[in-house]
């Protein structure tokens, strides 16, 4: 039978997760009709209709009962809606209304994009594995067999998905351009600001000799084939191949990962090669938080610098809410997130539309980052049931760290 996690339940209905661990208590003991599923030694809330229709009422009554006159009222700043199309604001909303989550991506706009590549450029110039060095090293080490994969075509088109600042691929294409095979660089990312800061590096980088092609684009909701597309219709295109990037881990800060992949699985052709990097689990990963800065302030940690962009624009001030870190053991996700101290209102302006309001109770919670953890046969089977078939992988020798080389299976 499915079930909510505590997790879930915050998310679905609005609450804190302390409020849905309440409920289950209080189910637990006949003071809440709930029918409660037993799963090892966690209680989850069953989902089923009548469970739905009673939690339904349950966050119901209490919105009804929060003490409006203490709920402060706040706007975002003009900024806000310069950087975002009202579409992504709509987007905003909504995860903030349904989910109380703040999309990850959103965090890359202006100011965010320098913040990350600030942070990313860091990550390359240490001496330890890490998100970047691990990144560089697996593709290094993967170039030999990549090599016999494309021996077969003349030219090899990049296609750098959630593209950064391009560090990471910077060996890669470098060893393309000189085997004479490298195409084009497409690069795709929701921010033209990050855009543009990887034109930039490709240019100091390389010159002329590499044509960049930027383009914004939202991998979990736009398929990239029509960019693409005169190339398959030329007359040479079986000797023209499309190698794929996802680094870094993108998709595995999304609620829903399996989106982006079937995103990207619809937009590859037969032949195309995808190369994947991410973070594996492990006990000394769930306690890994490199952006943080907690030394700073021991007794109250703040947002750091490439998380805090959105929420700041938001205006939502930091004595508004705690920042709370950590790893969920039930959700299996390491996560960052702002717990508000007091009842808070922010309140959007839509063109032609009106005012749209979100509200949050005191003890209420915003996600602002997730990474799910995952071993290295749970990322093998993700692919696989999202249509890839894996041609090969490899670990960094201290296992925290994983490349995948995939392509999509044929009926």
């Amino acid at each position: 039978m499915l079930y909510f996690t505590r997790t879930e339940l915050a998310n679905t209905y609005g609450v804190s997760v302390s409020t849905a661990k309440n409920w289950v208590k209080e189910a637990r003991e006949g003071k809440v009709k709930l029918d409660l599923i037993e799963n090892g030694k966690y209680t989850y809330v069953a989902h089923t209709p009548g469970n739905i229709a009673a939690l339904e009422k349950l966050a119901g009554e209490r919105k009804k009962y929060r003490p409006h006159g203490s709920n402060e009222v706040v706007k975002p700043r003009p900024e806000f809606y310069e950087q975002y199309s009202q579409a992504q604001i709509y987007d905003i909303v909504t995860n903030l209304e349904h989910y109380r989550e703040l999309p990850r991506q959103y965090n890359y706009f202006d100011g965010g994009a320098r913040r990350w590549d600030e942070y990313t450029q860091n990550l390359a110039s240490q001496d330890t594995l890490n998100m970047v060095t691990a990144t560089q090293q697996l593709l290094g080490t993967a170039q030999n067999y990549l090599d016999v994969l494309l021996s077969k075509y003349k030219r090899v088109n990049v296609v750098d998905i959630g593209v950064g600042n391009a560090v990471p691929v910077r060996a890669l294409i470098s060893h393309l351009l000189e085997s004479g095979k490298l195409g084009r660089y497409v690069a795709l990312d929701i921010s033209q600001e990050m855009l543009n800061i990887a034109e930039a590096n490709i240019k100091e980088w390389f010159g002329d000799k590499v044509a960049f092609e930027g383009h914004e684009h939202d991998i979990t909701r736009e398929h990239y084939t029509n960019l693409l597309a005169e190339d398959y219709i030329q007359d040479e295109h079986d000797e023209v191949v499309n190698l794929v990037l996802l680094l870094g881990g993108t998709l595995y800060n999304l609620r829903d990962p399996d989106i982006g992949y079937r995103t990207i699985h619809e937009s590859m052709g037969v032949r195309d090669i995808l190369i994947h990097t991410q973070g594996l689990d492990s006990r000394a990963s769930r306690r890994y938080f490199s952006f943080t800065n907690l030394d700073a302030e021991p007794s109250r940690p703040v947002l750091p610098p490439i998380h805090g962009f959105a929420v700041d624009i938001l205006n939502i001030a930091p004595s508004f809410y705690e920042l709370e870190i950590g790893y969920d053991e039930e959700s299996r996700q390491r996560f960052e997130r702002i717990r508000f101290e007091s009842p808070l209102t922010i309140e959007f302006e839509f063109v032609n539309i009106g005012t749209r309001r979100v509200s949050f109770e005191k003890g209420d919670s915003i996600l602002i980052w997730r990474f799910w953890q995952q071993t290295f046969p749970e990322v093998v089977d993700q692919f696989e049931r999202n249509g890839f078939h894996v041609l090969g992988a490899m670990q960094t020798d201290n296992r925290e760290h994983v490349l995948t080389i995939s392509q999509i299976k044929q009926n």
